[in-house]
């Protein structure tokens, strides 16, 4: 039969051994369990600023499509005055090469002015009218028509010229007008690229703090792990310490004769001792055994 006596001496130092561990092993999960809360404010902080940021890169995606759609539509705008320039350009050089050809025949056949011809055939009608023209009216009439004909040719050269000074004018207008457009193009693209570089910076941090929301997450899961180990070797801990106060007070008991001497229950309760005696384990059952045994 085995006596209070010889089980304080069987268990010696463990049960304080046992109970420096439970509060080792408590200060320890509750370590672990402060960083679980760390690590979960951690994540939760990276991912609300994932949420927010997210929402600002919708923004400004939305503001890079409205000025790339501008951009187009500049573009669109910038192209039609370019294709109006060109044609007045074309107009003024087409003007300028025939002003060239005509001063160059002009020169050639030594035109006059259109006021110098006007004179001469106000001079032959009136010499024509009081009969003091020497040539006959079919000289007269071939004269006259001679004349206007030089006078049409003059009047056209003038009109080219006028229309060629109109024409320089309406393409510096129209340059100008490219020019606005283009510089209009310019600005538009700065600003969509403005918010695309916005919006990618924006991206870039997305995924750095999902990167760190993902490390923080990943330490969270490790630390309650850890915790949970730890809480687990608590309780065996506690368990034990419990069990063996408890078969200690039913020795007692049984020697004072407060419970039923039972054999075949003491040689369970001794072997088990004898294991835990010898640097051997015992589980929670054994322990459970031993204090409903007792």
């Amino acid at each position: 039969m085995l006596e209070s006596g010889a089980l304080d001496d069987l268990f010696g130092d463990k049960p304080k051994v046992i109970e420096q561990e439970a509060s080792l092993f408590k200060e320890m999960r509750d370590e672990w369990n402060e960083k679980v809360k760390q690590r979960s404010e951690e994540r939760n902080g990276y991912n609300l600023q994932v949420q927010e940021l997210i929402s600002e890169v919708q923004i400004k995606k939305s503001i890079r499509d409205k000025a790339n759609q501008r951009v187009k539509e500049l573009k669109d705008l910038r192209a039609e005055h370019s294709r109006i320039l060109k044609e007045k350009r074309n107009a003024l050089k087409a003007v300028l090469e025939e002003i060239t050809e005509n001063k160059q025949n002009n020169k050639e056949k030594r035109g006059r002015s259109a006021s110098r011809i006007r004179v001469e055939m106000d001079q032959l009608e009136q010499k024509f009218e009081r009969g003091r023209l020497s040539m006959n009216e079919r000289a007269f009439m071939k004269r006259m028509k001679e004349l206007s004909l030089e006078l049409r040719e003059a009047k056209k050269n003038k009109s080219s010229s006028g229309s060629h000074h109109e024409l320089r004018s309406e393409v510096k207008d129209a340059a100008k007008i490219q020019e606005e457009s283009h510089n209009n193009v310019e600005n538009a693209v700065d600003q969509a690229q403005q918010a695309h570089d916005i919006m990618s910076r924006i991206s870039e941090e997305v995924d750095k703090l999902r990167d760190a929301a993902n490390e923080s997450h990943s330490g969270l899961i490790r630390a309650k792990r850890e915790a949970d180990v730890m809480h687990s070797k608590y309780i065996v801990a506690l368990k034990c310490m419990h069990s063996m106060s408890d078969l200690i007070s039913a020795l007692h008991a049984k020697e004072e004769g407060s419970l039923d001497e039972k054999t075949n229950d003491q040689t369970g309760v001794s072997d088990i001792m004898e294991q835990l005696m010898s640097g051997g384990t015992i589980s929670t059952d054994d322990l459970m055994l031993i204090q409903r045994k007792g």
